[in-house]
Parts: C-alpha cells; structure tokens; sequence
C-alpha cells in the first residue's frame, strides 16, 4: 500500500497541516504544524515524530505538497 503525506501551508483561517493519506485517499492521519510552517521541509520532523518518513522528495500539487511516505518500523 502506498501512503502520500499532503502538506498544506497556512491560509486565511487554517494552520499548516500534513495529511497522511492511503492508496485509495482515504486520511490515515492528519498532524497540526506550528504557525510558522510554511515550506513543505518543516513538515519532516513532525512526520518523523508521527511514525512516518518521506521515501522521495516533496512535489508540488495544486493545493500544497505532497511526498510518498512510509511507517518507520517499530525498535523495541
């Protein structure tokens, strides 16, 4: 199953946002990011700490970005 992480930057009423989406565009999750986000970048740290990891690099789409991610295996 392929996952795609969608960010979208700030607008007049919304903060900056990443949603986790399925193959078939379902939302898997959606993270809130600081105020300050702006650039598709400032989204990794809150993927990484989510449990997610870009596999290529962010790509732009009529309403953000957007990147392929995967679920970092679980360390015990």
């Amino acid at each position: 199953m392929t996952n795609t992480a969608h960010f979208k930057a700030v607008g007049d009423e919304t903060s900056p946002v990443v949603i986790i989406r399925d193959d078939r565009g379902g939302a898997v999750t959606e993270l809130q990011l600081p105020g300050a986000a702006s650039e598709p970048e400032q989204a990794d740290s809150a993927l990484r700490s989510a449990g997610w990891s870009r596999s290529s690099e962010w790509t732009m789409a009529d309403d953000g970005w957007v990147a392929p991610v995967v679920r970092l295996e679980q360390r015990q």
